[in-house]
């Protein structure tokens, strides 16, 4: 994917949609730098308890099933490496089997769907969503490692438009659980909240009744669909409604 062609390719993204023409342009790409195999999938915090998962497949059929079927999720060290980090992680059975017994069982049993080496692409968005893209290979050594460095540099940068437009394909989905429409003055007292103010010290921060302090965390509650001030914060930040603030 030389410079000319990943333009072509974004183009493509944001022209895609249907889940059918983003799972074609992934296989282009996975195919274009010499891997066989790819998935994609995101979590968007809607709720802590159950989150919404999105995938778009490339593995065999089979594997998924074995895969979800044992809850490997939990202990596929790309997974867990993506969840906590921003950069790309190449890997192969070499280097991931020398951990655990677990993950050397899960390296075993994917090296018989043909999953040997790749490279996994994190994404974290303001929102709380938490994306990553892997380009899965049967080679193994120069071959593989060919492959991944062929596809390092731009790699970062597709996962990028392919969760956005993944975004937008499934928006009447992700936005009919997470989107929830606060007003200004209810933001301002959510955001006091997440620093532990009470109502009384918010108000004071506001110049306002404590009364309308309490009047507008008790809608905030309502919205959000939940039943205290300490929930609708840990809901308020998962969905990416309360954020850092950059004025000093």
């Amino acid at each position: 994917m030389d410079a000319t062609n990943s333009l072509e390719v974004i183009d493509a993204l944001a022209e895609a949609e249907s889940v059918d023409r983003l799972h074609t342009i992934c296989a282009g790409v996975c195919q274009e730098h010499g891997f066989e195999r790819f998935i994609y999938g995101a979590r968007i915090p809607t709720s802590f308890v159950k989150p919404y998962f999105i995938f778009i497949s490339g593995y065999p059929r089979e594997w998924r099933e074995h895969y979800t079927a044992n809850n490997y999720m939990v202990i596929d060290p790309t997974v867990q490496y993506c969840a906590q980090n921003i950069t790309p992680m190449a890997w192969d059975d070499d280097m991931l089997t020398g951990g655990r017994a677990e993950i050397r069982r899960f390296m075993s049993e994917a090296r018989d769907f043909g999953i040997n080496s790749g490279v996994s692409f994190p994404i974290h968005t303001s929102q709380g969503d938490f994306a990553m893209l892997s380009f899965a290979s049967g080679k193994t050594g120069p071959q593989s490692r060919t492959c991944i460095q062929r596809v390092l540099p731009l790699g970062q940068l597709f996962t990028a438009y392919l969760h956005e437009a993944v975004r937008r394909v499934f928006d009447a989905d992700v936005v009919a659980l997470s989107k929830v429409d606060l007003t200004q003055r209810e933001k301002e007292c959510l955001l006091w909240a997440t620093e532990g103010k009470t109502a009384w010290e918010t108000s004071q921060i506001l110049s306002i009744a404590e009364r309308t302090v309490t009047f507008h965390l008790q809608n905030v509650q309502g919205k959000l669909g939940v039943n205290n001030r300490q929930q609708a914060v840990a809901r308020a930040v998962s969905l990416g409604i309360i954020e850092p603030q950059f004025n000093q």
